[in-house]
């Protein structure tokens, strides 16, 4: 949940700084979970420096790759006031798809409030949300260093790691827990094919077909599943890879977009139809966008 109490009839308000129009519509599919909320957008840092004034958001989701890999120049600017004194204890939150140890600790240091990896399920993105607006961190101003206080105690109830109980929600209408086990596996796939897909060099057979086995596991999990529109998404995903071979570089964004897409779905209960539709809709325009881009520069 993302209000409190007191707050709880209040529509929250969100900027979604994305360069990527795909990836802004699946986080407002995301965001839709959240109840009232008012979501805008800014396609780069120039955009969303102006935005803000207009706009005035409780929580801006910034990605580390817009305009070409400015994110951190974005909350840089924002912290030094550039987009006017009343944004500088803006809650942030970045999104991007690298986990290291040293990009994290970089997002940090820049003055960020809350860090997302990419492919984010729903549960973890309002969580973030949750987070930045209920346990706000005192504000730090010194000369090395702008923004909320990196110092901070995590109790056990706050860890976000991997889950090994799927099935422990109270929501009535979720699915059944033989589903959400297997939902559960599809994520522990995105997030192995994920991490395949960071170490892949051009002209690796080898690493290519380890991804290609994976995404093929994946594709026969979500074939027993009998999910139509996550069975779509990973076939898709794997006709793409075993489609390009080992001679030509992957579109790292063809792939992230799938990924993207199979966790929302594995995160959607199978209830929530049109939602689950829509993101599978979303991600058949935007392959096929990439893919006629491809053809013509070729």
């Amino acid at each position: 949940m993302l209000t409190d109490d007191a707050a709880e009839q209040a529509v929250l308000r969100i900027l979604v700084a994305d360069g990527s129009a795909f990836q802004r519509r699946l986080t407002t599919e995301t965001l839709r979970s959240a109840g009232r909320v008012q979501i805008d957008y800014a396609e780069n840092v120039e955009q969303c420096l102006m935005a803000l004034s207009y706009c005035e958001p409780d929580v801006l989701i910034a990605d580390w790759d817009i305009d070409d890999g400015a994110g951190l120049t974005l909350v840089k600017r924002i912290r030094a006031g550039d987009a006017g004194a009343a944004f500088r204890k803006l809650a942030i939150i970045m999104v991007a798809t690298r986990n290291s140890a040293n990009d994290v600790q970089r997002a940090r240091n820049v003055g960020i409030d809350e860090f997302v990896l990419r492919p984010f399920s729903t549960q973890t993105m309002l969580k973030r949300i949750g987070e930045v607006r209920a346990k706000r961190r005192d504000f730090v101003e010194s000369t090395r260093y702008v923004g909320p206080c990196r110092r901070r105690r995590a109790p056990p109830e706050t860890y976000d790691g991997p889950r090994r109980r799927l099935f422990d929600s109270n929501d009535k209408q979720a699915d059944a827990p033989d589903v959400q086990i297997r939902k559960g596996l599809a994520r522990m796939y995105c997030e192995r094919i994920g991490v395949l897909l960071r170490a892949l060099t051009p002209g690796d057979a080898a690493a290519l077909r380890d991804l290609g086995l994976t995404c093929g596991q994946l594709s026969a999990l979500a074939g027993d599943m009998k999910d139509r529109l996550l069975m779509s998404a990973t076939s898709s995903l794997f006709n793409y890879i075993k489609g390009v071979g080992a001679d030509a570089p992957l579109n790292v964004d063809v792939v992230q977009a799938h990924l993207d897409s199979i966790v929302q779905l594995a995160e959607l209960p199978n209830y929530q139809v049109e939602i689950r539709q829509t993101v599978t809709q979303q991600l058949t325009v935007m392959v096929t966008k990439k893919l006629r881009q491809a053809g013509q520069a070729a």
